[in-house]
């Protein structure tokens, strides 16, 4: 131990005088310049440095166009190059969607989704216009047994706000049909919602309010819906997604609190997440319970 403290008291001056000649001026090192591939929606690339970047937007330094102001929802990727590249930056390319419950936003225009929840569900989005989305899903191992069609409409109010109308149009087999030949009965669910998403495509928070209706009659039944997504590194987006239903009946009150990753890629992304499902009711106890959640995202073409 004696020794070891001679060489600490001998250590401590030497790393003193190391640090006040790194620390002297003129002998900082400046810092690297980072160089970026950047691609844009209209399929427009760009190299350049990176100036700053928000949640809004981002400065580009391009050797020959200058200092250009990207909106966060032009970049489709950016990524960067050179031997000391960290990585790349991923967008969050799924907007349209938190995991179950939609987004004001729009597919793209032209473009074909496919997202997979658990394994057992599919579904298919597809974009028609900038504001107008139509969608399937069904019941991966037997289609007949749940299938539905969604169309959702949306229109930006202000360049952070946006409204939209999702309706959706269940058709469910119930009476057993996994256990009697897929001979159950057909019953028919409609779901009414208005959505409002403040934000942009990266971060932003939902709420909705919505409606069900069966047999031609609405539900005394209102589920309303808060949801966020924030954009927390480069490769990650943490989703909250919770639901609150009111009404009559068995179960007079429900929720349904998440929280979890997505981790963005160039063009899929997986989640997980956790949802902690509640209800309360005259012949319904109070339940409290975890489940996990994994769902899968892919944007199919170019």
């Amino acid at each position: 131990m004696k020794h070891l403290s001679l060489v600490l008291l001998w250590l401590l001056p030497c790393l003193a005088v190391a640090q006040d000649e790194y620390y002297k001026p003129g002998k900082q090192p400046a810092p690297a310049k980072r160089t970026y591939s950047i691609l844009l929606k209209d399929g427009t690339q760009l190299r350049g440095e990176l100036v700053r970047q928000d949640s809004s937007e981002a400065v580009i330094r391009t050797p020959n166009l200058g200092e250009i102001r990207l909106k966060s929802d032009q970049i489709v990727r950016m990524e960067q190059v050179g031997a000391q590249a960290e990585g790349a930056y991923f967008p969050n390319i799924f907007p349209q969607t938190m995991r179950i419950t939609p987004t004001a936003f729009s597919a793209e225009k032209g473009r074909l989704y496919y997202r997979n929840y658990f394994v057992y569900l599919s579904q298919f989005e597809y974009g028609i216009t900038e504001n107008w989305s139509v969608g399937t899903t069904f019941f991966s191992f037997y289609p007949s047994a749940l299938f539905s069609l969604n169309t959702k409409v949306s229109l930006p109010v202000s360049s952070r706000v946006r409204l939209g109308v999702n309706a959706q149009y269940a058709a469910i087999q119930t009476d057993g049909f996994l256990f009697n030949g897929g001979r159950g009965s057909l019953e028919g669910i409609g779901y009414l919602q208005g959505l409002v998403t403040t934000g942009d495509r990266r971060n932003n928070t939902t709420f909705g309010l919505g409606w069900s209706i069966s047999n031609g009659d609405v539900s005394r039944n209102i589920v309303g819906t808060f949801g966020l997504v924030r954009k927390v590194n480069a490769k990650l987006s943490f989703i909250s997604e919770n639901m609150i239903l009111f009404g009559a009946g068995s179960v007079n009150f429900a929720a349904l609190l998440s929280g979890g990753l997505r981790l963005d890629r160039r063009r899929h992304a997986f989640d997980l997440a956790v949802y902690i499902p509640v209800a309360t009711g005259p012949n319904t106890s109070f339940i409290i319970t975890l489940a996990p959640f994994a769902s899968y995202h892919l944007r199919i073409g170019k």
